[in-house]
């Protein structure tokens, strides 16, 4: 099948199809924008894995449920979805990326960043009741390969064993870095977000804030002002910052699916080395 046949007869089959990017993973879609008027965008599913878009989807939906409509703004889901074949595809509204160099993108990411740090406080204030995954996620980092990362999930264990950590869920976008950021075109929003596959509802709070100020080069200062303000939304110490951040990664080590596990331990140790450089500025 072409990648017109996919669209099941949506548009016009005379209707032009551009390729945006086939992924750099084993599950990654192929997208493309449709040239209609106005213009759209169509993902569609890998064979080798070909739930991913409904997947993704579905989960987009869930986590613009759960932020409501005073955050759910930001959060990009889809016109349709539909499986043709076994293969799940979907339709979005064609938004802009950040330009790929130069003035223009440090322009876009000086007046992005202090709505998306704005928004990602809103998420913090969100409580989503107490989490009940985090002795799951810190027990799976405790047990680990990587030595210094079961020592740090070690640590936060007891402090959750003995009740010095307690903590709360929030919507978890897991992969929030400038890459899975996009621009309204009508420039009515200053940033939308896509990519929710691998997002949890119920996930834990200040991964996607370190990750966000690692992409954009947030000064610790800047960094630390921020985990201060998300600190007092948790209702927590400073400290428990750490407990947190360690849970997300025990999350993500818990859900690696084709991520290499190299890769996610390089991942994990440069942001806890984030995190504790911006507590100490």
């Amino acid at each position: 099948m072409t990648a017109i046949d996919y669209l099941g007869g949506r548009v016009s089959p005379h209707i032009g199809l551009r390729l945006l990017s086939s992924g750099m993973a084993a599950d990654a879609t192929q997208t493309f924008l449709v040239g209609e008027v106005p213009p759209k965008v169509l993902q569609i599913s890998p064979a080798a894995f070909p739930d991913v878009v409904r997947q993704a989807a579905e989960k987009s939906q869930l986590a613009q449920a759960a932020l409501g409509s005073a955050l759910g703004w930001a959060v990009v889901t889809p016109i349709e979805t539909w499986d043709i074949d076994g293969v799940s595809c979907a339709l979005f509204e064609q938004l802009t990326p950040m330009a790929a160099k130069g003035l223009r993108r440090r322009f876009q990411i000086r007046r992005m960043t202090p709505a998306v740090l704005g928004w990602l406080r809103g998420v913090a204030a969100l409580d989503r009741g107490a989490n009940r995954d985090a002795y799951k996620c810190l027990s799976a980092l405790a047990n680990c390969p990587y030595e210094s990362l079961r020592a740090a999930a070690d640590e936060s264990l007891d402090r959750l064993n003995h009740g010095a950590f307690s903590p709360r869920s929030r919507v978890m976008h897991t992969d929030f870095w400038i890459g899975n950021l996009l621009l309204d075109p009508g420039g009515d929003l200053d940033f939308r977000v896509i990519d929710w596959r691998g997002s949890k509802v119920d996930g834990f709070p200040i991964f996607d804030l370190i990750r966000f100020a690692e992409s954009v080069k947030l000064s610790p200062k800047k960094l630390r002002r921020e985990l201060e303000a998300h600190s007092q939304q948790l209702g927590c110490e400073l400290g428990d910052l750490r407990s947190y951040l360690l849970a997300a990664l025990g999350s993500v080590w818990l859900n690696l699916d084709q991520f290499p596990p190299e890769r996610f331990a390089s991942l994990a140790e440069r942001v806890l080395r984030t995190l504790e450089q911006a507590l100490k500025s």
